[in-house]
């Protein structure tokens, strides 16, 4: 029954959007679904974030850019820094490097382990892409592509100087730190991260992200308001009921 009502809202979402409703349709998500409001005050946050913890100089790393919101402030306040930017749908990444010349782009997902991988790009709704379909079947419009997939610590020696790492790649966010460990354990760097549903698509538990991040990597976890540090507990409830998915860890 859920199945076919998420394909039902799919179909539907799938229509506004070719009756040229998709901005509208947007602004009523955002102003309705709790989910979406979270979100909403999560990217204020974030930005205020950003605004007081970046240097001119400072390094950064933005794993799933998408279409760069976050990596366009990341440029505004460390506009000296060296930055690099993980973005493997084509038309984004070429998007990207029309936008952001002075940032490194690697049109490329990362993870574990390296090679070429299936990638499910929602074409209805790209934000929902990643290395697994998390979109339940039929519900949007889903093409497997192929893309090549790095590992952070084979592309990066653990002495690059590394000051802020963020990562939205749709439940994938494990793999990534797990491949860029030896990195982040070197440099303990700000991980802007997400952790919610999409996680169990990867089998993925809060006692594996809590413990590499607190424990292997020696960081604190807090929400996007300023709760926290997270204990093991209490970060296996916030993932259990879904009241938060956007989270910093720091020293």
């Amino acid at each position: 029954m859920q199945e076919q009502m998420n394909r039902q809202l799919g179909q539907l979402r799938q229509t506004a959007v070719e009756l040229g409703l998709g901005p509208a349709l947007k602004l009523v998500r955002r102003t309705v679904l709790p989910s979406a409001r979270r979100n909403a005050v999560d990217d204020q946050h974030l930005a205020l974030l950003l605004s007081f913890v970046l240097q001119e100089d400072s390094n950064c790393i933005d794993v799933g850019a998408h279409r760069g919101d976050v990596l366009k402030s990341i440029v505004l306040h460390a506009p000296r820094g060296e930055h690099i930017a993980y973005e493997p749908l084509p038309h984004l990444f070429e998007y990207l490097c029309l936008e952001f010349p002075t940032v490194t782009l690697k049109q490329a997902a990362l993870a574990e382990k390296s090679g070429v991988s299936p990638f499910a790009y929602v074409r209805s709704r790209p934000a929902y892409s990643g290395l697994r379909q998390r979109t339940a079947e039929g519900a949007e419009e889903v093409e497997e592509i192929e893309v090549v997939v790095e590992v952070l610590d084979e592309t990066l020696p653990p002495e690059h100087r590394l000051d802020l790492i963020k990562i939205d790649v749709e439940g994938a966010e494990y793999g990534v730190l797990k491949g860029g460990q030896k990195l982040l354990a070197t440099n303990r760097p700000y991980i802007i991260f997400e952790f919610g549903a999409a996680a169990r698509k990867y089998g993925t538990t809060a006692e594996e992200m809590y413990r590499l991040i607190d424990g292997d990597l020696g960081l604190r976890i807090f929400d996007m308001d300023g709760t926290g540090p997270y204990t093991l507990g209490s970060f296996r409830r916030t993932f259990d009921n879904g009241n938060r998915f956007n989270f910093v860890a720091h020293a």
